[in-house]
């Protein structure tokens, strides 16, 4: 089971709910915006409560390479994992996450092991500090 709170940064409903079902099935605690101005503001209401952001990179209000930008300037400690389809996308995430962008739809499985992931490795770095 999952242990840690995501934000699932997705304009598109019908992509955001089924995703953070899944990972609340799974155990995780997650928070959902529809664009990158509902993100800030919930990164500001509860940024220690948050282990991961997962933004789509062609979200309508504000790109998710702005909201990663923001994050990383902002709350370093918080990981960003990027989705989106487009071949510039890749290329401009690479330079913002290790693995550049997920594919959309999301494959739930693979999100699942992704934040497995990162929330272990920031559970690691908490244990050290």
């Amino acid at each position: 089971m999952g242990d840690g709170c995501v934000l699932i940064v997705e304009a598109d409903v019908l992509i955001r709910s089924p995703l953070a079902e899944y990972l609340r099935d799974c155990g995780y605690k997650v928070l959902e915006a529809g664009d990158g101005q509902e993100a800030r503001q919930l990164l500001q209401e509860q940024a220690g409560a948050i282990d991961i952001v997962l933004a789509n990179v062609n979200a309508t209000r504000e790109k998710g390479f702005e909201l990663a930008v923001w994050i990383r300037n902002n709350y370093p400690a918080i990981e960003v994992l990027l989705a989106g389809t487009a071949m510039t996308a890749v290329e401009k995430a690479s330079d913002i996450c290790e693995e550049g962008p997920q594919p959309v739809p999301y494959d739930h499985r693979f999100i699942l092991d992704r934040i497995r992931q990162l929330v272990a490795a920031r559970q690691r770095a908490k244990k050290r500090d």
